[in-house]
């Protein structure tokens, strides 16, 4: 990583790392789920039953499901 960004990062007091830190979480998730996992899935994700809806979203902006099982 570049030392420069690393000297900024040192400087900023707590509660701006927490942010920081969160936003990274958000862009890596939403990077690693990518478009493959964008639409609705055919089965509930945990128990693969058909009966389940969408839920909203999480702090990273990741569908949440919801089975009516």
């Amino acid at each position: 990583m570049d030392p420069m960004i690393l000297q900024q990062i040192e400087k900023m007091e707590i509660s701006e790392k927490c942010k920081l830190l969160e936003r990274l979480k958000a862009l890596i998730a939403k990077k690693m789920v990518g478009s493959a996992l964008a639409g609705t899935p055919k089965r509930c994700p945990r128990c693969k039953s058909l009966s389940f809806y969408c839920k909203g979203h999480d702090a990273c902006v990741l569908k949440r499901w919801k089975c009516c099982s």
